[in-house]
């Protein structure tokens, strides 16, 4: 028995180790240019089930499946493991101590949350994982923590709500309203290997209950739906009473449960249709106050609406500082040419995006990709030719003491000229969709 006990302490020791080395990964992800760990990015959920819809991405797929079939198998360890939000939880509930329990398996809000988020994202607007999806509000945190002298108090709203989550109820975010999560859950509770307590070699201590941070742990019994595979109870039971077994039996199926999962199943098949009609969507889509001006490889506002979770890579990445998270003016992320221009040589918007709502681009089509166009104030303009020297595109041409001749078809937007110009006489100006010149 204390050679199992050894060894559990080891299982856990090796899951908390390789979480910690990737908790570290991602969130050197988000440090400027640190381009070595940024690939690491790519392997969230959440950002694949955007690109698989967006885009039908065979690697989305591949990242979605592999998942599902790993929690199968195995159970919920992506949550405990793999998702980086997973370990800021503990972090949190390690300073703050909570002391408040709730052991109501709240089963009815877990599948409305994900009826609901996969009738919205089939109906055309998977940006609705901005406010779900783990991986997006982790960037939202760490980009406001790296950015804090630049960050407002609208900044930190997620890291409040999370800290007051944790104070309430430990992994209450994983166990009751994260999507990704129930998902993972749904695969794990008809799984192939489940975890199970052994009711001859249990001494009733209960110190799996109070540790078990999603309280999936009652009695003798242990929710493998809720069960994030974190493995602290197998590494405190003093009787190596917690087991692996491939044959665990369930509960049997509550019939007020699937009564609840066919009425849902039915209102976000309604919902999925509603939203197909484009009558929500083109609501929420057409609620920008202004147009904004899209980074390269965006497309246009509207697909960047629909298809950006808002996770910060982005902004983080960007050379000069340009790309800008959603305010008060703006629904989504943006351009501001205030203090800087888009480099012509840059492409790592492009490179770094997980859901494709950026798309990729060679740095060729970069450069030829027309974000806005120039608008040139000639009552300015004192002619001393800077922006036509500074344009990469040869898009004003000038000489001295003559008005710039500017010529549209060959500008993309960049903001170099604007940038230069001494007289704020050059603004760039939105335009539609964006295209290559």
């Amino acid at each position: 028995m204390f050679k199992n006990i050894k060894r559990n302490k080891i299982l856990y020791l090796l899951r908390l180790t390789l979480a910690t080395i990737i908790f570290i990964a991602t969130t050197c992800a988000f440090i400027p240019n640190f381009k070595p760990i940024t690939p690491i990015v790519q392997i969230n959920i959440g950002a694949s089930l955007v690109r698989l819809i967006a885009d039908f991405k065979v690697l989305a797929m591949v990242i979605i499946v592999t998942n599902a079939i790993a929690a199968f198998l195995f159970g919920r360890f992506y949550c405990s493991t793999i998702c980086p939000l997973g370990l800021l939880q503990d972090i949190t509930g390690f300073i703050f101590k909570p002391k408040t329990r709730n052991k109501k398996n709240l089963y009815y809000i877990r599948y409305t949350i994900l009826a609901l988020t996969l009738a919205i994202i089939i109906g055309g607007y998977p940006a609705i994982l901005r406010y779900l999806d783990p991986y997006s509000n982790f960037g939202n945190i760490i980009s406001g923590l790296i950015n804090i002298n630049e960050s407002s108090i609208i900044t930190f709203i997620p890291l409040l709500i999370l800290i007051a989550m944790v104070i309430y109820n430990r992994r209450f975010f994983c166990a009751t309203l994260c999507p990704i999560g129930t998902f993972l859950g749904i695969c794990s509770k008809f799984g192939y290997i489940k975890m199970k307590i052994d009711s001859e070699k249990c001494k009733k201590c209960n110190q799996c209950e109070k540790i078990c941070p999603t309280q999936a742990i009652d009695s003798l019994n242990i929710d493998n739906e809720r069960c994030i595979r974190c493995l602290k109870c197998l590494e405190k039971c003093p009787s190596d009473a917690i087991i692996f077994s491939k044959t665990t039996p369930e509960k049997r199926f509550n019939p007020k449960r699937r009564d609840f999962i066919a009425t849902g199943i039915i209102g976000a098949v309604g919902l999925t249709f509603l939203l197909k009609t484009k009558g929500i969507a083109n609501t929420i889509i057409d609620s920008f106050k202004k147009r904004p001006i899209c980074p390269p490889g965006a497309g246009s506002p509207e697909r960047l609406a629909k298809l950006c979770t808002n996770c910060g890579l982005c902004e983080m990445h960007c050379k000069e500082r340009i790309i800008k998270k959603p305010n008060s003016e703006y629904e989504t992320i943006h351009i501001d040419f205030e203090n800087g221009k888009c480099d012509y040589n840059c492409k790592n918007c492009s490179d770094i995006c997980p859901t494709g709502a950026i798309k990729k681009l060679t740095l060729q089509e970069k450069q030829n990709c027309r974000i806005g166009l120039v608008k040139l104030d000639y009552e300015k303009c004192t002619k001393c030719g800077l922006c036509a020297r500074t344009c990469p595109k040869g898009a004003i041409d000038n000489s001295k003491d003559k008005t710039p001749d500017y010529h549209a078809n060959l500008c993309i937007g960049c903001g170099a000229c604007e940038k230069i110009c001494p007289h704020n006489a050059i603004e760039i100006v939105s335009i539609k969709e964006q295209t290559q010149i």
